[in-house]
């Protein structure tokens, strides 16, 4: 009796056990976590980002402009070609700035890679109705010299510098960091325009006939590898950022349809986020990178946009360091001609912020 007593006991105690255990695991389950004071319903605080996931199905239609603001989208490109990117994009590579600004216009393009006083002009020429997503590209022209070394901006007074491209960012540019650093344009230095196309220019410096040079990348390779004598002496980007406070000189951006990114926001997102690996790509790797450039028509032959992807400066900034290095870049521009932003300064609306 005795023994049946203890085996009674014993079976009411592993049951009682068991029914413990189940209760415990039932109140993880169903009660909220209370080793804080916060209520149950404030764990997971709304950050207004859009839940709906990204559409796989959606198609996109980017245009690029041959050039280091298309780079960036090498892995990207790669991905769609093979048929592995969430979406399905539409690459249109064109030629000339004024194309991308006619697709984003008549809507062809729901996003396009341009110069970022492009996208204060085309801002403005469409009552807002684009914004930049993202910088894409920071400074890419440098001075060369086919003779003389230049250690610091200083070392410039006295010289003639050909620069290309007069009344357009080139010379904006180069007159501002002339000009802070206290010379005078015209009289401590002279800049000359007598070649006004890169293709001009580069001819001129790589056969010898001009000593210093402002050109973009990839001239600025292709000058050296046909040259070896000429050098870069200054890099406009590092110029930029000593007389600037730090901010980096913007010179190329992602815009959107306004009404594409209101339409589309969860799968912009994602886009973004997959942007920013191609381009963290293409500075990793630039063997593997050029040639899906050039396979592209990016740059017209991938040992050229190998060896130029380093000077490129091929980046990605958004939110408040995106617009801090534009605006700052734009009052430059505003200020030495307002025509190159569109006429005045665009607002803060030029600039998508995701929340």
């Amino acid at each position: 009796m005795k023994r049946l007593l203890l085996s009674t006991l014993a079976l009411l105690l592993v049951l009682a056990l068991v029914a413990c255990g189940g209760g415990a695991k039932d109140n993880e389950t169903n009660l909220p976590n209370t080793t804080d004071n916060t209520p149950a319903d404030t764990q997971t605080p709304d950050t207004g980002k859009v839940d709906e996931p990204a559409k796989s199905d959606l198609e996109i239609n980017v245009t690029v402009i041959a050039g280091t603001t298309g780079m960036g989208f090498a892995q990207i490109m790669d991905e769609n070609a093979k048929g592995t990117a969430p979406f399905k994009y539409n690459f249109d590579i064109v030629s000339d700035a004024s194309l991308a600004s006619g697709a984003i216009i008549n809507g062809t393009a729901d996003m396009a890679a341009v110069p970022t006083n492009l996208a204060a002009v085309l801002y403005n020429k469409t009552n807002g109705g684009i914004q930049v997503v993202a910088v894409n590209t920071l400074g890419v022209l440098y001075l060369l010299s086919s003779g003389s070394e230049i250690a610091s901006p200083e070392d410039l007074a006295g010289k003639t510098i050909y620069c290309c491209n007069q009344g357009a960012n080139p010379e904006y540019i180069s007159r501002y960091l002339i000009e802070a650093h206290g010379f005078e344009v015209g009289k401590d230095v002279m800049l000359d325009f007598t070649y006004n196309t890169p293709d001009e220019l580069a001819t001129a410096i790589a056969t010898g006939i001009v000593e210093f040079a402002i050109l973009p990348e990839p001239k600025v390779t292709a000058v050296m590898t046909q040259n070896q004598n000429v050098k870069i002496v200054l890099s406009l980007e590092d110029v930029w950022s000593q007389v600037s406070g730090g901010t980096s000189l913007v010179q190329g951006c992602l815009v959107a349809r306004k009404e594409f990114i209101e339409a589309h926001k969860a799968e912009l997102e994602a886009f973004l986020s997959d942007y920013a690996e191609s381009i963290d790509f293409v500075n990793a790797d630039p063997a593997s990178a050029s040639e899906i450039i050039a396979a592209n028509g990016i740059i017209p032959k991938a040992p050229l946009a190998q060896k130029a992807i380093p000077n490129c400066n091929i980046a990605y900034l958004d939110g408040a360091e995106m617009q801090t290095a534009m605006d700052a870049f734009f009052n430059v521009l505003f200020a030495a001609n307002p025509a190159s932003v569109g006429g005045k300064l665009p607002d803060a609306g030029l600039y998508y912020i995701a929340q």
